[in-house]
This record gives structure tokens, C-alpha cells and sequence, in this order.
């Protein structure tokens, strides 16, 4: 199977996982071991000047909603646009980085746009794929508008944009334009 690094995973309607119901996953990183993603639609109870301060003693330069990244435990974690503080680049334009060092430096430039997460995703060797052949999933390319936009309207708009994909596909359709809506 191809890498899904840098796509979007859409939760089909049909997913009553309290978890990942009605969820966009922006998968970070793909391989045959396994994959890590983040969930873009799940707004935590509080925010990150609130966080930060209880866990580095320092008031936080900028204050942003913490996003609920998925079950799984972890650090903070950040996709931003700033390459000089990026682990890794997801997309064009779009990075990823877990250091507290390269957040805070974020932070203090008050870098936008910014998502930071608590938790994370996980999947298992083959589980993904797995998941994926049931129909738990729809696939589609992660942009910067997806990645960064309203999380309230994010499934509805990103289930569109696969369901658009799959009736192109199954209509034969050659040369779709990149803006069809305005033919």
C-alpha cells in the first residue's frame, strides 16, 4: 500500500467509535510498521495558556484551543507552518514537530497558523489498512485549509471532498477542473 503520510483520513458515517466518530485524522506518519496520525476535529476542555503554565511555570506567549490528538498519551505535539522549528515537514507547508523547545519558539513568535495536541493516534502493523478494507475510512490529500481550518465543520466538508472524489472516479470522469463550482 502507498504511504498515507500527509493525507486525511475521514471517518465514514457508519464509525460509532467514541473516539474516532465523525473524526478527520491528519496521518503524520505512514509505513508498513505501522501509523501515527492526529485527530483535527476533537477541541480539548481547556486551552494551552492553561496547560502551559501548570507544566512549564512560564505564562504562554500565545493562546491557542489544545486539540484532543487521539487516545494515546504523549507530549505536546504541534502542525504549524514554521520550517525552522519543524521535526518534520508533513507536506509542503505544512510541519510537525514534539519538542518543547521548537513549540515554545512557535509560541514566542506567535506563529500562525498553529494546531497543538495532547495525545495522539496509533495503529499497529496492517491495522490501518485493515481498517481501511472494512470501509472505516475515506482517504483524501490533507491542505493547509483542512489542516488549519474550523474543526466544527471540518468531517462535513472533508466527507464531501472524498465523496466528490469517488463519484469522479466512478463516473469516468478525465479532466476535472480545480474549481469546478465556478463552470
Amino acid at each position: 500500500m502507498e504511504s498515507l503520510s500527509g493525507k486525511l483520513l475521514v471517518a465514514s458515517p457508519r464509525l460509532r467509535d467514541a473516539t474516532f466518530g465523525r473524526s478527520v485524522v491528519l496521518v503524520i506518519h505512514h509505513e508498513p510498521q505501522g501509523a501515527f496520525g492526529l485527530v483535527l476535529t476533537r477541541r480539548g476542555d481547556t486551552n494551552l495558556a492553561t496547560i502551559w503554565q501548570e507544566s512549564i511555570h512560564e505564562p504562554c506567549p500565545l493562546d491557542v484551543p489544545l486539540m484532543i490528538g487521539g487516545p494515546l498519551e504523549g507530549p505536546l505535539l504541534a502542525v504549524h507552518a514554521n520550517p525552522g522549528c519543524a521535526d518534520h515537514e508533513i507536506m509542503p507547508g505544512i510541519y510537525f514537530t514534539r519538542h518543547r523547545d521548537q513549540i515554545a519558539a512557535i509560541l514566542a513568535e506567535e506563529s500562525l497558523p498553529l494546531r497543538v495536541f495532547s495525545g495522539y493516534s496509533g495503529w499497529g502493523s496492517g491495522q490501518l489498512e485493515a481498517e481501511l478494507e472494512d470501509g472505516s475510512w475515506g482517504v483524501t490529500a490533507a491542505t493547509a485549509d483542512f489542516v488549519f481550518s474550523d474543526e466544527a465543520t471540518l468531517w462535513r466538508r472533508v466527507t464531501r471532498r472524498v465523496a466528490d472524489e469517488r463519484l469522479v472516479e466512478w463516473l469516468g470522469v478525465r479532466d476535472v477542473p480545480e474549481e469546478p463550482w465556478h463552470n
